[in-house]
């Protein structure tokens, strides 16, 4: 007789079969960037003025803000602190890592929703925002259910990892672009989106209490925090370089509808973005416990993503500039020439030698480079800003992340010993720099 439990059994097996956690960590931050751009091109054509459409751009902003400098760095030690853990402590851990997650969620929001008086204008060079309150409920949410994939990770859960993206993000285009069309207005938007994170918090206490002992283990966190924290300064650092150019635009500009232009074109190619962000994480684990190995596997699974991201980084340069009126709407014809400079940032974002500093347990020089990557940064937006104006800024964050990487090789090279050609495939990268370089160019004069 048909069992419909033990077929879902089967299915979800054979899927976790075919799909490694690497795959479906890709494919999760493919789904998280993916959702991001379809909501843009949705509000773009639903009908919505441009000041909605910047109001909504310079919410995700805030909301940025106020996650770049704890939450990634917190994610990002989830996990070298659970490999390090005995197996009792690591069902432990996993549930004060949901706990701890919470309640900075909420002392950010509540200092956000209280302060906003003066938050609102010195991060957005705007005196309000519509929708802020609702937004800041989704944001708590958001906030408190981050370690959900790191779970699913850690599991060795792909299929799970896999439904939790498809959920969340599918699920966010549409409470986000639904109410829009249905003539509520992005207010009615955000209220929806609070709906939903109220969801995903539901779906993370569940996966808290099964996957985690519920004992708050204060020693715990210490050791935990302990280790972030280089990792959270330099992704403070890291992530100012990308939010600085959102502030300056806001400071020095103050519209709406420029914010928006500039945060359509500042987009970065998310197949680009969530690819290598995935594969970085996964394979830090690895590099970890199996160097030679690691990085073997790591200059193979690079190299195919070479093959992948700098041919369709190139196409997009030849059609951008008709695909932006077309995609969003012919207010955003600006925004093109400016994505076709953040496409330049494949040549940096394919580069992972962060993952092999990591595990090697040398946070700080990843702080100490990107302190220099930081300065560099501002120095030069606002020279280029004031010289070129928003493609100026483009292109101080292209210098700006090429110099890290580079910074971050020589600390690989000198300090550790460890050689690029070990973990990178010099020759196929220096050819696709090259091509895409050549494609930039040829672009500017087709269009």
């Amino acid at each position: 007789m048909f069992n419909p439990l033990q077929a879902i059994r089967y299915l979800a097996t054979t899927a976790t079969g075919l799909l490694s956690t690497t795959q479906a960590m890709q494919a999760y931050q493919l789904l998280r960037l993916g959702s991001v751009i379809l909501t843009s091109i949705l509000l773009a054509r639903s009908g919505l003025r441009m000041a909605e459409i910047g109001a909504y751009e310079a919410l995700l902003y805030i909301g940025s803000t106020a996650a770049f400098f704890w939450a990634n760095g917190l994610l990002q030690a989830i996990p070298p602190v659970y490999a390090r853990l005995q197996e009792a402590e690591r069902s432990v851990f996993l549930f004060n890592t949901f706990v701890l997650f919470s309640a900075i969620a909420l002392g950010i929001v509540s200092v956000l929703w209280l302060a906003k008086a003066g938050v609102v204008p010195a991060l957005t060079g705007l005196a309000q925002i519509p929708g802020l309150g609702w937004y800041c409920l989704y944001l708590f949410f958001h906030l408190a259910t981050l370690p959900v994939e790191y779970v699913y990770l850690l599991g060795e859960k792909p299929v799970g990892l896999t439904v939790w993206g498809v959920a969340s993000f599918g699920l966010y285009i549409l409470a986000l672009a639904l109410p829009v069309y249905a003539g509520f207005g992005l207010e009615g938007g955000l209220m929806a989106l609070a709906g939903l994170g109220a969801l995903r918090c539901i779906w993370a206490v569940w996966l808290a209490v099964l996957s985690g002992v519920r004992q708050w283990r204060p020693g715990l966190i210490r050791q935990y925090l302990h280790f972030s924290t280089p990792l959270i300064l330099n992704l403070l650092v890291g992530n100012l370089v990308l939010l600085f150019d959102s502030w300056l635009v806001g400071w020095y500009y103050r519209d709406e509808a420029i914010f928006a232009v500039f945060r359509y074109g500042s987009r970065e190619f998310p197949l680009v973005t969530a690819l290598a962000t995935a594969l970085g994480t996964a394979m830090v684990a690895r590099i970890a416990a199996d160097p030679a190995a690691g990085m073997a596997e790591l200059k193979a699974r690079t190299l195919r993503l070479f093959h992948l991201v700098f041919p369709a980084s190139a196409v997009l340069m030849f059609v951008s500039r008709p695909l932006f009126p077309w995609l969003f709407n012919p207010a955003f014809s600006a925004s093109a020439p400016l994505f076709n400079i953040y496409l330049l940032l494949t040549c940096s974002r394919v580069l992972l030698p962060n993952a092999i500093v990591l595990a090697n347990s040398r946070p700080r020089a990843i702080l100490a480079i990107g302190l220099l990557e930081l300065a560099v940064k501002v120095v030069l937006g606002f020279c280029f800003v004031y010289g070129w104006g928003l493609p100026g800024l483009a292109w101080s964050a292209v210098v700006a992340f090429m110099l890290e990487k580079i910074g971050l090789i020589w600390f690989l090279e000198k300090r550790l010993g460890v050689r690029t050609a070990d973990w990178l495939d010099r020759s196929w990268f220096a050819r696709y720099v090259f091509a895409l370089v050549v494609a930039f160019v040829l672009s500017g004069y087709v269009w």
